[in-house]
């Protein structure tokens, strides 16, 4: 009580303004902004005319003590549409076309795996229908059976009372023959549903199989590109530390996950320099599915 007595009164004012003021966030330097959006121009001018990478609504961000993120969406028809970035910084001046690098990238093997997977989409899709008309083909054939079984047997039921006439002998006999044969072709339909049953699940895996093509080649693509743009564009990044790092995150809308570049800005210094090239940094990137 007495400690409590001896605190002085401005303190606990001042304590009190505090407390009551909002919390100030520190701003990142514009010219690291700048060097940001340098780095995302220079990104879409490496991927803008690549119908085959798959990138879209990419944005950035910035992490103190982390570096920058570049986050973009992969699925579809691998064509590129970024987004303007929501951090306001000054004009990047233009940006060449990419020079010749180390990697070749060969579209053509993308091309195929990508039309081989919208064959086996629309594969799908038939065999789908034909297994809905198989299975409505199916459920007429039961309803028949039903209903004539139970003609029969109302018939059957009456015969136990009474001796039937002709008339009705004949149509429980009729009624006979035609439940054997709906039972015959309610096997053969069942048959039938087992086989598109089967080429259903086959044709899922095959389109499994393609997708996880697709999406390989696609992060080969992507890892590649982004290894050589950071190799040959480094010093656009002057302004962000050397133990920070530049990371680009991909969504694929393919497959479950996303896929992560992460690239040391000391490493990206080397390769700028001509100390290592752009499939040694590609090599140092710690690249992972989360």
């Amino acid at each position: 009580m007495n400690a409590l007595r001896r605190t002085p009164i401005y303190a606990a004012t001042v304590g009190a303004v505090l407390a009551l003021m909002p919390l100030q966030a520190a701003e990142v330097s514009p010219a690291l902004k700048k060097n940001a959006d340098i780095l995302q121009t220079i990104l879409q001018t490496a991927f803008k005319d690549n119908e085959n990478s798959n990138l879209s609504s990419m944005q950035y961000s910035y992490l103190t003590g982390q570096g920058l993120l570049f986050q973009a969406s992969s699925g579809g028809r691998h064509i590129f549409q970024f987004r303007n970035m929501s951090i306001p910084s000054a004009p990047a001046a233009p940006v060449p076309p990419l020079p010749g690098g180390e990697f070749e990238f060969d579209t053509s093997d993308i091309e195929k795996i990508t039309e081989a997977a919208q064959e086996m989409a629309e594969q799908m899709q038939d065999q789908h229908r034909q297994t809905y008309r198989i299975a409505e083909k199916q459920r007429a054939i039961e309803r028949e059976l039903r209903d004539t079984e139970r003609d029969k047997r109302d018939i059957e039921f009456n015969k136990n009372l009474t001796k039937l006439d002709k008339e009705q002998q004949q149509e429980l006999q009729m009624l006979q023959q035609k439940t054997k044969l709906l039972q015959e072709k309610l096997a053969e339909v069942a048959k039938e549903a087992e086989l598109s049953r089967k080429q259903l699940e086959e044709q899922r895996a095959k389109q499994l199989a393609e997708q996880q093509q697709q999406t390989a080649a696609m992060v080969k693509v992507v890892g590649e590109k982004f290894s050589q743009v950071l190799c040959d564009y480094g010093a656009s990044l002057r302004d962000i530390p050397d133990n920070e790092y530049v990371t680009l995150q991909v969504n694929n809308r393919g497959s479950e996950g996303r896929y992560y570049w992460v690239v040391k800005k000391a490493d990206i210094n080397q390769c700028m320099t001509g100390k290592i090239k752009a499939k040694d940094l590609l090599a140092k990137t710690n690249s992972y599915r989360f």
